[in-house]
């Protein structure tokens, strides 16, 4: 009796976590990080929730202003404004992690804010170099608003997951492909 409740207790542990693998996409068990290297692709997802007491209109969808990638100080280290709004259905944003003059930034702790018509969002990643012989910084320092709720509409700002080739469990930890192999000289 007893070994089946740990038996139980054991699938119920492993279904939650693996549900919380799938829906966090490029998001780690432990924060979003990504390779120096890699691209981040984003975007913004509008949704209805139900809340009690609101009426049964119809959500706007969320208009794009303008990004910008910013250091834990709040400078800005990339933007882009729009000449015209874009429709998040339509966007997606990407970043190949170099400042305005086309230079690489380095590993560290970066800021993506998105100004939209729901109002601005915003979600705190690391960038880290695998090759190094250090450990990757799990956590960030910044507070984030990664989604916006009105009443029942709910926009939210998401990473999109371009792991790919991987063995399931690996990506628990970020995306598998690393450009070192040989590991720490």
């Amino acid at each position: 009796m007893k070994r089946r409740w740990v038996l139980v207790g054991c699938a119920l542990v492993l279904s939650v976590a693996l549900a919380a693998v799938a829906a966090q996409g490029a998001t780690t068990l432990f924060g979003t990080r990504f390779n120096v290297g890699e691209e981040l692709q984003f975007k913004v997802e509008d949704s209805s929730t139900w809340w009690w007491g609101c009426c049964c209109c119809e959500c706007e969808e969320t208009l794009i202003l303008s990004w910008r990638i910013t250091d834990l100080a709040g400078v800005a280290i990339y933007s882009v404004i729009h000449d015209a709004p874009v429709a998040a259905s339509a966007w997606q944003g990407a970043w190949n992690q170099t400042d305005i003059n086309g230079v690489a930034v380095g590993a560290g702790q970066y800021e993506l804010v998105v100004d939209t018509t729901a109002g601005t969002l915003s979600r705190c990643f690391s960038i880290y170099d695998p090759c190094a012989c250090r450990s990757p910084c799990y956590s960030c320092a910044c507070e984030q608003v990664s989604s916006i709720t009105s009443c029942y509409c709910k926009t939210t700002l998401v990473f999109v997951d371009t792991c790919t080739n991987c063995f399931p469990f690996f990506s628990l930890f970020g995306c598998c492909s690393s450009p070192c192999s040989s590991g720490c000289p």
